[in-house]
């Protein structure tokens, strides 16, 4: 019987949430799709799809499903079929900069973010995570000047053959070991 009311309890939890979810859905869908247009993908689409379980599992009675499309006259597709690694870049980053302004989260780290884009493109996504800076902590491991540019401090991190082993190391930049590192 503690069992039937339990269930009772996950049941009608998980439907308060699937109605939460629902209804932030198509802000969420907004924002991230204006975050794409500001990283030059101003015909993407996103979308969540959401439909109901039959039964409550670890993430609620939903079943959540991500659908893209870059471009216009496409159908959006899942993830991992729809986007080029550039495309995928900015669709992360344009999820993570929703997440962080919607959540407690006190520090990302970006690993390559900024891979598959250049120049203009590059740049705007340093200027997203320069703004997203100004309330978490943001760790971005970078290739690009344009990203790298933006940061306010810069650790190297370099591979040295000591004898017959590789060794990593870190060196934090002044400032003008941070102009030589990023115009290279």
């Amino acid at each position: 019987e503690l069992l039937e009311i339990e269930g009772e309890q996950i049941n009608k939890l998980a439907q308060q949430i699937s109605k939460k979810r629902n209804k932030i859905i198509p802000e969420l869908e907004k924002t991230i799709i204006s975050i794409l247009c500001e990283l030059g993908m101003s015909e993407a689409t996103f979308i969540v799809k959401q439909s109901l379980l039959e039964e409550v599992d670890l993430n609620g009675i939903d079943q959540l499903q991500f659908l893209f499309s870059a471009n216009k006259g496409f159908k959006e597709k899942e993830l991992e079929k729809a986007a080029s690694g550039g495309e995928l870049s900015r669709l992360m980053l344009a999820i993570k900069s929703v997440l962080a302004t919607n959540s407690n989260i006190s520090t990302i780290l970006f690993d390559e973010i900024d891979t598959g884009v250049s120049g203009d493109i590059a740049d705007k996504m340093g200027v997203i995570m320069k703004e997203m800076s100004k309330d978490i902590q943001i760790i971005s491991i970078t290739h690009l000047p344009q990203v790298a540019a933006k940061g306010v401090s810069h650790i190297k991190i370099y591979k040295e053959t000591i004898g017959n082993k590789t060794a990593t190391f870190l060196k934090v930049l002044t400032k003008s070991d941070r102009v030589e590192e990023i115009d290279k």
